[in-house]
């Protein structure tokens, strides 16, 4: 038994953790060459189909994780998907319950989820979200540029619910660069968290196995979807 960042996929769903996505390649390379670069020494790959590559690194604190994939829909749309935190219950997965507590301008918003994965208790976690939105250069639409969310935790900022285990280091990112002239979109996920409690070390398999390619599988669905004007 041991603590692990298991189903910690919508966080919406990433900060501290973002820095140490510099060690991969650029959206540029990776659409040149396919491969994806292992962030560092310390890091495993922990999953490696499908074009979704998951790496791992365990520290003092939690595990932290950073995985990449691509995304047939374009930055924008992904975007999108990503903030579109009152909905996540349609679409992400093991998601009870998600809402916008607070915004603050176009760029900051405090949210809420409640998520009920299998084999462990409920977890629940409010986070503070950044929001960023660049233009590619040269152009004044955002239609082709980079995309990136960014959340802490904010555990203070809606009461604990009794039997509900709260999520109290949640640190993570979503960054969506374009691929294709902005057609198509790298995604990269980070993560640095701790669920709290002792998780079974099959629930600690499924986290890498299962949960996180649900999560990407969600995202890329849910941003046709939107293309394609069904959502």
């Amino acid at each position: 038994m041991r603590p692990i960042a298991a189903f910690t996929v919508i966080l919406a769903v990433i900060a501290v953790v973002a820095s140490e996505a510099a060690g991969l390649v650029s959206a540029a390379q990776v659409e040149r060459t396919g491969r994806v670069n292992s962030p560092g020494p310390d890091w495993t790959e922990a999953y490696h189909k499908n074009g979704l590559v998951i790496f791992t690194r365990d520290i003092a604190e939690g595990r932290r994780v950073i995985a990449v994939s691509e995304v047939e829909a374009p930055p924008e749309a992904v975007f999108n998907v990503l903030v579109d935190f009152e909905h996540y219950r349609e679409f992400m997965p093991y998601v009870k319950e998600s809402e916008v507590l607070s915004r603050t301008g176009d760029n900051e918003v405090v949210t809420y989820a409640r998520i009920a994965p299998p084999f462990i208790s409920e977890r629940d976690y409010p986070l503070k979200v950044r929001l960023t939105r660049r233009a590619a250069a040269g152009d004044d639409t955002r239609k082709d540029g980079t995309f990136k969310v960014e959340w802490t935790a904010l555990p203070e900022a809606k009461p604990e619910i009794e039997g509900v285990v709260r999520i109290k280091l949640n640190e993570g990112s979503w960054l969506a660069e374009p691929l294709d002239g902005g057609k198509r979109t790298r995604l990269t996920y980070t993560l640095l968290t701790d669920p709290g409690g002792l998780i079974p070390d099959f629930v600690f398999n499924l986290s890498n196995t299962v949960a996180i390619p649900e999560l990407f599988d969600a995202v890329g669905k849910r941003s046709a979807e939107v293309v394609s004007g069904r959502k």
